[in-house]
């Protein structure tokens, strides 16, 4: 009778969970994956390494780059000639930061079958190196007769831009700041294949720095607040890979 019973039950789990297997479930695996960002104020790129800690949770580490621009910085045509090229009148600065977190991630709702979506709360903080690159303009002299690069001044005239300098021009003058980001979203992780990552983060994020940082001519700032959706592609795998790694490393 007892038997009859267990077979009962496994029969209705099976059913319930779509057949398919119930190691499915990845609650138990270390995974790592890749993001590309689009943020209000820049585009990013992003590596995640995450490490099993118990069935709903696992801790993260990652690695990001990012572009943050001020939302002022609007790119338009030159209404003084003919023929012009986009500029952004007023630019100062460009600002890259390379960020690197710890985390921790939360299953909310777990994955059953491959046609279920599995749905996580991140959060992560770390230290940030910010990169800051001063803009160029390829301008005419007042009187017109010959062209020069300059940084954006308060008595520069629009009739006087011809266009952007390349990026180039500037790189001898990069100059570093200092800071850290907090950042927290929520995934939703969607792949049919068990070892496969493949999912769709939305979330917000806060970067401060130790110095103001200038993007637009006249406008400091030390906070930057963002938000992003994220599309991420990775690997699950056993927590058995890692352990064979360190007794490896150690041998």
């Amino acid at each position: 009778m007892a038997k009859r019973l267990l077979l009962f039950f496994t029969l209705i789990i099976s059913v319930e969970s779509g057949g398919q297997p119930l190691n499915f479930q990845r609650s138990f695996l270390d995974f790592f994956s890749t993001g590309i960002r689009i943020n209000t104020n820049g585009l990013g790129i992003n590596y995640r390494k995450g490490v099993f800690i118990n069935r709903h949770t696992r801790r993260f580490y990652e690695i990001e780059f990012t572009t943050i621009k001020d939302p002022r910085t609007v790119k338009f045509y030159n209404p003084f000639y003919i023929a012009p090229e986009k500029i952004f009148f007023g630019k100062v600065n460009d600002l890259f930061d390379l960020g690197f977190g710890y985390g921790k991630q939360k299953i909310i709702i777990e994955k059953k079958d491959k046609g279920s979506l599995e749905i996580r709360i991140n959060n992560s903080f770390g230290p940030v190196l910010a990169i800051i690159k001063p803009t160029y303009y390829n301008v005419v002299d007042r009187t017109g007769t010959y062209t020069f690069y300059t940084k954006f001044t308060d008595d520069l005239l629009l009739q006087q831009v011809l266009n952007m300098a390349p990026f180039y021009k500037g790189l001898d003058e990069i100059k570093p700041n200092f800071g850290g980001f907090y950042k927290i979203g929520i995934s939703f992780e969607h792949s049919k294949n068990k070892n496969s990552l493949s999912a769709l983060e939305l979330g917000a994020s806060l970067t401060a720095f130790i110095y103001p940082i200038e993007l637009v001519y006249n406008k400091k700032h030390l906070f930057f607040l963002n938000i992003f959706i994220d599309y991420r592609l990775g690997k699950f795998f056993p927590q058995k890979l890692r352990h064979k790694k360190r007794e490896q490393t150690y041998k």
